[in-house]
């Protein structure tokens, strides 16, 4: 285990993207580092060093050269001239193309609540299934979203003309690191290979149909459109998260506090959602899992997202997130 906790980035200052290790909130080249570092013959390969995406395909040796490259730094082996302006960089989602982006639907008691008072169950049998967790008879909910909507930490979230109800929600996100196919929940951590913030941001006029009343949901629809995933700005390895349950997370819109819970907080945990994602699907390196989001949410009380807003959206040591809402300008 490194003694030198550390963070990556995915950014650009120019036409190509590049990755950035983030020690003590200095970021560094992971290129330049690289090569500093094996000059200094003190490892092996990295493979893929110019993607998180890349790397996570051969996670598990690639983490142990990044601890050791953490370590060259802080110990004074690279130079300044590697080091990265982080005001001078764009932020873009960590992982860029990943293969699958998986969302938990209905995954926090508190926001389960809010959405059956503001009217998401129409029946008294439906309000009760909502409610009901009772994992003996209700599994996880898991739906895709499209990897065309992830956004950096700092895009504009812009809303589409064709709706008018834009909501939020602050999620724990993480990343796959290696394949698996039906894995147990015991198991479930060997392949997570890190943690991300995120906001899964929905057109609630879209996720629920009315001209649609017998199919009712169309979560492509309300999910997917562009700049609706923004993540990041960091990817934390889960070797530096001691216990997600312990994470907080926030959200505020133009300064107020909407949303203030913590992870523990899941009606299936992390480890539930990857068993269960993995029966529906073989996981792969660079796979996201999206873990739900706790009440807050603008949907219940009639309150959503206009031109103007900024949300900021944050979960505990993983990095914030600043975002400025902003209408799609349509051409005619």
């Amino acid at each position: 285990m490194t003694e030198t906790p550390f963070k990556l980035a995915t950014v650009h200052a120019g036409r190509t993207p590049f990755v950035v290790m983030v020690i003590d909130d200095r970021g560094w080249s992971l290129n330049g580092v690289y090569k500093a570092w094996r000059q200094g013959k003190r490892g092996g390969a990295l493979v893929g060093v110019t993607s998180i995406r890349l790397m996570l395909d051969d996670w598990a040796p690639n983490f142990e050269a990044l601890c050791d490259m953490a370590n060259f730094v802080a110990a004074g082996h690279a130079l300044p001239e590697l080091t990265v302006d982080m005001d001078a960089i764009r932020y873009l989602p960590p992982i860029l193309g990943p293969g699958k982006m998986m969302y938990a639907a209905a995954n926090y008691g508190g926001h389960i609540r809010e959405m059956v008072e503001a009217g998401t169950a129409k029946t008294d049998e439906e309000r009760a299934n909502m409610l009901d967790r009772d994992k003996a008879r209700v599994r996880p909910y898991s739906f895709l979203k499209a990897a065309s909507c992830l956004s950096g930490a700092y895009d504009d979230i812009v809303i589409p003309p064709d709706t008018s109800k834009v909501d939020w929600e602050v999620e724990l996100a993480l990343a796959i690191g290696c394949t698996g196919k039906r894995i147990a929940a015991e198991h479930a951590m060997d392949h997570v290979a890190g943690f991300m913030t995120t906001n899964d941001i929905s057109a609630r006029d879209w996720n629920m149909r009315e001209d649609w009343p017998t199919l009712r949901t169309d979560w492509f629809g309300g999910k997917s459109h562009d700049t609706f995933a923004p993540m990041g700005p960091y990817f934390v390895p889960s070797a530096f998260v001691p216990d997600y349950r312990d994470l907080r997370l926030t959200l505020k819109v133009s300064g107020e506090t909407k949303q203030d819970g913590v992870a523990g907080e899941m009606v299936f945990s992390v480890e539930e959602q990857v068993e269960h994602c993995s029966t529906l699907v073989t996981l792969d390196p660079g796979d996201i899992i999206s873990t739900g989001t706790p009440e807050g949410v603008g949907h219940a009380a009639g309150t959503y997202l206009k031109a103007g807003d900024v949300v900021e959206t944050e979960v505990e040591g993983l990095g914030a997130q600043r975002n400025n809402v902003v209408a799609e300008n349509v051409i005619p």
